[in-house]
């Protein structure tokens, strides 16, 4: 196009003629060329032509700085709303406790609670039932027995079942994805699970002193060979583990320890270990661990790694 409107300079003009003489192509594809701009030019003159214009920009591309500091504030706002942290259901709990914390507990009816490190309970006593959510965490119950004058109930609500006592002492803990267990530490309990979907198991147990369980919406309920007092053990300042995948044994560790221990490979992670370990020192408990499978272990900022 420069060259049809005598725009090249000598020394381009010069190495134009040089790129025609090369190669008889040359000369065919700049006459191809030439008739591309001509039509082009023609089409410009005739009536109904609109030049093409730049796509607008999206408007949230335009939005002003301000605007995207709305929306990320907005985005956090539902997060924190949808799947609050510990710390913003904790802070509109009736009762929680902290990495290693043990609290002791009297209910207005003399229910004790023993909530156990990391916790989250909220009560819910209405006229028909005693019912507290626990949330997060596990604690041990001591239900004030029903009386004459206390006819009502006494239920745990967990996030994936409910288990109601029958003149009894016992503990619930729970996991990830509704997931728990319960350990009948004296008398009996009732554990009922609550399906939200078709999909989910449902299923209900009576349970009897010294046993414990396992719910989870996909599995069902299914007995544990680990006893209630082992599950129960953080009351003594300890943690009892039996032929459990080291896998699990971080996972629970992480409820009462800040930062979080991680296992990787998946061999390791499935390894079956033995321990006993002092909640008040978790981390040479921990190193000793690693040692006995022969791994290794790296300390982080706010991250334990064993590989």
């Amino acid at each position: 196009m420069r060259h049809r409107q005598g725009q090249l300079s000598a020394r381009e003009l010069e190495a134009f003629q040089r790129w025609l003489a090369a190669d008889p192509l040359h000369a065919a594809a700049a006459e191809r060329a030439n008739r591309a701009w001509q039509a082009t030019a023609q089409l410009k003159q005739r009536p109904g032509y609109v030049k093409p214009q730049r796509p607008p920009r999206a408007a949230w591309l335009r939005m002003p700085v301000v605007g995207g500091s709305a929306v990320a504030a907005l985005a956090l706002g539902c997060w924190m709303l949808l799947a609050p942290p510990f710390w913003v259901q904790a802070l509109n709990s009736d009762y929680h406790t902290g990495f290693g914390e043990v609290r002791q507990i009297t209910l207005a009816d003399g229910s004790q609670v023993q909530l156990g490190s990391h916790s989250i309970l909220n009560l819910a006593y209405d006229d028909q039932t005693r019912r507290v959510l626990l949330s997060q965490g596990e604690a041990v119950f001591s239900p004030a027995p029903m009386n004459e004058q206390e006819r009502r109930p006494f239920t745990v609500q967990a996030p994936g079942a409910d288990i109601t006592a029958r003149g009894t002492r016992y503990l619930v803990g729970i996991g990830k994805d509704r997931e728990g267990w319960v350990g009948v530490l004296q008398h009996r309990v009732e554990v009922n699970l609550t399906p939200h979907g078709r999909d989910e198991a449902a299923g209900a147990a009576l349970l009897e002193q010294g046993n414990s369980l396992h719910f989870s919406p996909k599995t069902g309920l299914v007995p544990l060979n680990t006893s209630p007092e082992e599950l129960a053990s953080w009351q003594e300042g300890r943690l009892v583990f039996q032929r459990e995948s080291l896998a699990d044994v971080a996972a629970h560790i992480n409820r009462y320890r800040p930062g979080r221990v991680l296992v990787k490979g998946e061999a390791l992670r499935n390894v079956r270990v033995s321990a006993v370990m002092r909640l008040d020192n978790l981390d040479a408990a921990l190193e000793r661990l690693v040692a006995q499978v022969h791994g290794r272990m790296v300390n982080l900022p706010g991250l334990t790694l064993i590989y």
